[in-house]
């Protein structure tokens, strides 16, 4: 699949999905996802074709959104908050 392909289904899944921070491995040939901060899973998504991704993307966002109620989380240690920005470029990218 050329880079043209790939930009075309990069552009769909952010405008699907907004909140996401969503990249193709040119590497592992994998799609992969990082949720947002309300649906993280503590981990990336990773799936080998777009619709495999839009399936694991589905199935996190109906799950209720995550609790921030845990003792060990490092806000309750007094740091700020991160401010995660979605990003839909390939690593390394100024564009932001």
């Amino acid at each position: 699949m050329s880079e043209e392909d790939h930009a075309t289904e990069l552009s769909f899944l952010t405008r699907r999905y907004p909140d996401w921070t969503i990249w193709f491995g040119p590497s592992t040939k994998h799609w992969w996802a990082l949720p947002p901060r309300d649906h993280d899973i503590g981990d990336f998504v990773e799936a080998e074709t777009v619709q495999h991704l839009v399936v694991h993307i589905e199935s996190i966002r109906t799950k209720p959104p995550a609790h921030r109620d845990d003792p060990s989380s490092i806000l309750r240690l007094g740091a700020p908050p991160i401010r995660r920005v979605p990003l839909a470029t390939r690593p390394g990218d100024p564009a932001r």
